[in-house]
């Protein structure tokens, strides 16, 4: 284990606490030890993390426990889950921020989704003081990969088209430089996409925005007509494969076509050694300033 590894392992009992500890950590090693936090958890264990990360961080949250059938194969399946909200603000909009907290079970799911929890938690905890202009919603989605059913159920019990402003959702922001953000089209980003291109051209990150973007929680909203837009971080060259990949039924012709991304996802392999800290930081400070772009619109 790297020092570095191991003064994170150390400190994760006083992640995102206010301990003397914690404010010493960079958020590069804070992003970085929440997903050593709840890398290898499955099932409630994720949901216990994200909870307990928010206990220590003082902020209020609530939840939402939900059931749904499910056809799988010959069978149907009862899927129960939990989404886990903070709600901050006030306002007659509503911004929505996302990021799914499963993961398949073979998986340890650290970039899937666990950059994703990483970034919202480090946002939650820099943004809890933020003169807000409308209210917000940090949704910790239950049941990704079962079929959005966790964001389902969140747009099903609150969203609103007459309040709703518009919704990021972060899956897979652990790896490489490129933000890569979609579905770009189709008329419910109208809003969101001239403040994610400010937001690229303020960070600096390198940018690539698509019409295909892989199936996550950003369906839900899209579905029920809400403005929406997806944001990972992925390295370079993966986001032409990725958009390939996804037109051509997630199969690729050759070993070259695959995205390097897709070589450890709903793997044993999507471990913390492939998530980069600079990766996480990336996606924090792009959403953050997004985000910031969002309570600013009048």
């Amino acid at each position: 284990m790297t020092a570095r590894l191991l003064a994170l392992a150390l400190l994760l009992s006083f992640t995102i606490s206010t301990s003397p500890a914690q404010r010493a950590l960079s958020i590069e090693d804070e992003l970085f030890g929440m997903v050593l936090g709840i890398e290898g958890k499955h099932g409630i264990e994720r949901g216990e993390f994200v909870k307990t990360q928010l206990k220590r961080m003082g902020v209020s949250f609530f939840t939402a426990p939900f059931d749904s059938l499910r056809v799988m194969g010959t069978d149907t399946v009862n899927l129960s889950g939990e989404n886990i909200v903070v709600r901050l603000g006030r306002g007659p909009k509503r911004i929505v921020v996302g990021a799914h907290y499963d993961c398949v079970p073979e998986s340890p799911g650290a970039n899937d989704n666990g950059g994703g929890v990483a970034v919202l938690l480090a946002l939650i905890k820099s943004m809890r003081e933020t003169r807000w202009n409308y209210g917000i919603d940090f949704c910790f989605f239950d049941q990704e990969e079962n079929g959005l059913i966790g964001s389902k159920m969140y747009v099903r019990k609150f969203a609103d088209k007459s309040t709703h402003l518009a919704m990021v959702n972060l899956d897979v922001e652990g790896s490489g430089n490129t933000v890569y953000i979609g579905p770009v089209g189709g008329g419910d980003d109208s809003l969101i996409m001239p403040l994610a291109r400010q937001a690229a051209k303020l960070t600096k990150f390198p940018f690539e925005e698509r019409e295909i973007y892989p199936d996550s929680d950003h369906e839900s909203f899209m579905r029920a007509g809400f403005e929406n837009i997806s944001v990972s971080v992925v390295p370079a060259g993966d986001v032409d494969k990725l958009v390939a990949m996804v037109k051509n039924g997630w199969r690729v012709n050759s070993e070259k076509d695959l995205p390097d991304v897709m070589k450890v996802m709903h793997s044993p392999n999507d471990g913390s050694q492939f998530v980069t800290p600079s990766a996480l930081t990336t996606s924090y400070s792009f959403t953050k300033k997004l985000v910031e772009l969002l309570n600013g619109v009048r």
